[in-house]
């Protein structure tokens, strides 16, 4: 795992349900929950109907500079360094990485606002070595879930908040709290076409959640433990945050004062085409000829995310740091 300028800091916390003093003295949850969003940016390569590279009129590849996606930054306590010291992670869905080819990208550009006025991009964050190798932390398995990279961008240089894994949605609030189908969730992420000139401008949509199961989801890039929202996305809202508001109106009753927590990493939406077995040896394609979406998004649950961070991996490099630092 080769790691980026990561260091032990004091962070600027966005205020939680357990932070009294954070949410009077500051803005609205969600204007805070803004100030976790980046963009990603790369060279694309786009392909043909075929598969094929597209090439210009030259004969040359076509290679173009374009928003990815979304992503956000998550920090790590460790006590180890002191009060309100950890560790900082930025974080995106995997398939945000990959190029057309379906292949990882050598390196990525992430859009942040400075704190001065204006943007700026931090270049060249590692993505994958010459083996094609993903550098980021992430799951074994072959489905799009999240992934996450040590990162801390200069406190000095960029305006920016970080999700403490306290507000991470974990399964013993999705009992206490009974979530259920119906609840409100949103998301904040990249709007492709229109993301500001001098500022980063995230869009916010709100939906509900839709749908939670016990077993895996089928998905083009494998199966994996998902949420299903009622959430309209679009390209470049991928790995954007999604929050649900544990406040307002629930089952019948009102809940009085904001209280949102992390929920998950937006992936997509689903689309109106459904695999489904045939004669228990192929699958068909059953739907509308074109691929449209329906409506509804797919989410990783912030708890996968929390077990990558808890991975051994990310503890011994967390471990080595510390060493480093005494």
């Amino acid at each position: 795992m080769k790691t980026l300028h990561l260091a032990l800091f004091a962070y600027a916390l966005l205020a939680s349900p357990g932070n009294a003093f954070a949410q009077s003295q500051a803005p609205s949850l969600v204007k805070q929950q803004e100030q976790c969003v980046a963009f990603l940016f790369g060279t694309v390569h786009p392909l043909d109907e075929s598969g094929i590279p597209m090439k210009d009129s030259a004969g040359k590849p076509i290679a173009l500079y374009q928003p990815l996606g979304t992503a956000f930054i998550v920090f790590y306590p460790d006590s180890r360094g002191g009060l309100d010291y950890g560790f900082v992670y930025l974080v995106t869905a995997k398939h945000v990485l990959r190029d057309a080819n379906g292949k990882f990208f050598r390196k990525v550009d992430l859009r942040m606002n400075a704190k001065s006025q204006g943007v700026e991009f931090i270049k060249d964050i590692p993505v994958s070595n010459e083996s094609e190798q993903l550098l980021w932390y992430h799951s074994e398995k072959d489905a799009d879930e999240a992934v996450a990279l040590d990162f801390l961008p200069s406190r000095d240089k960029f305006d920016f908040k970080v999700i403490p894994v306290d507000m991470f949605v974990d399964d013993a609030l999705l009992k206490s709290a009974d979530v259920q189908e119906g609840d409100s969730l949103y998301f904040i992420g990249l709007l492709a076409q229109f993301y500001g000139e001098k500022r980063n401008y995230p869009v916010v949509r709100r939906g509900t959640l839709a749908m939670t199961t016990d077993e895996d989801i089928p998905t083009k890039a494998g199966s994996a433990h998902l949420f299903i929202a009622e959430l309209q996305s679009w390209p470049g809202n991928s790995g954007s945050p999604v929050f649900l508001s544990l406040g307002g109106m629930r089952h019948g009753g009102v809940v009085t004062g904001e209280n949102f927590r992390f929920f998950g990493i937006l992936l997509g939406v689903f689309n109106s085409v459904i695999p489904v077995d045939v004669l228990e040896t192929s699958k068909a394609l059953v739907g509308s000829k074109n691929p449209l979406p329906v409506g509804v998004s797919l989410i990783v649950p912030a708890m996968s995310l929390r077990q990558l961070l808890d991975s051994k991996e990310a503890q011994s490099s967390r471990d080595r740091m510390v060493k480093n630092k005494q």
